[in-house]
């Protein structure tokens, strides 16, 4: 964080066993991020109670996570906090996102503009940095205790009932390709249950 400079994210990152090397880059990249950074570290598998802890550590007005295999952009922490300063209804904001390849060469920008269409029919819409109001994710975390991928899809799903989406077309995370990537996994139940949570809801 810069100096002088206050932190308003509490931001997770769990970690299970990722090269050494990728994690000194996503560290060297938060540098100057005006967040308080809660490392889990060797959290058993699945995913979805580890995640609804790491969530609820710390007590600052905004939350986030970050995966210890890919890099960010520290600017774009403060300009999501600014963004939903300026936005007391909005409930969570998001970035755009790059992708790299294993060895961490940039590939490709992907631009994910808003649309609440696309968000309730593609996981990977709101998939890049993503910025909570911690009064927002205390309701509705507990909706992933029990998931192991697609975390999310189904926050940011919830979130988006409660209040406007902020989009900022800055890249904010570069998400590394490699075999070992959580989305890779059998994720049909997850997919499953967002679907007939959906179906529920009348959230299509």
């Amino acid at each position: 964080m810069a100096p002088g400079m206050e932190p308003r994210i509490d931001c997770h990152m769990l970690t299970q066993g990722e090269p050494q090397a990728w994690m000194d880059e996503c560290l060297a990249s938060l540098a100057g991020a005006p967040i308080t950074l809660h490392v889990v570290a060797d959290y058993p598998a699945p995913m979805g109670p580890a995640r609804t802890h790491a969530f609820r550590l710390g007590t600052l007005p905004y939350v986030s996570s970050v995966d210890p295999d890919n890099r960010y952009e520290p600017a774009a922490f403060t300009a999501l906090a600014d963004a939903l300063d300026a936005q007391p209804a909005a409930m969570m904001a998001y970035t755009d996102e790059a992708t790299l390849s294993e060895s961490g060469r940039v590939l490709a920008r992907r631009h994910l503009a808003y649309s609440p269409w696309q968000h309730a029919h593609r996981p990977d819409l709101v998939h890049s940095l993503i910025l909570m109001r911690r009064s927002a994710m205390d309701v509705v975390v507990d909706d992933i205790s029990d998931m192991d991928t697609f975390y999310d899809w189904m926050l940011s799903l919830r979130l988006a009932q409660m209040g406007p989406v902020i989009h900022l077309p800055i890249v904010g995370r570069y998400w590394r390709q490699h075999p070992g990537q959580a989305h890779l996994r059998n994720h049909s139940r997850d997919a499953d249950r967002i679907r007939a949570w959906q179906a529920q809801t009348g959230h299509l």
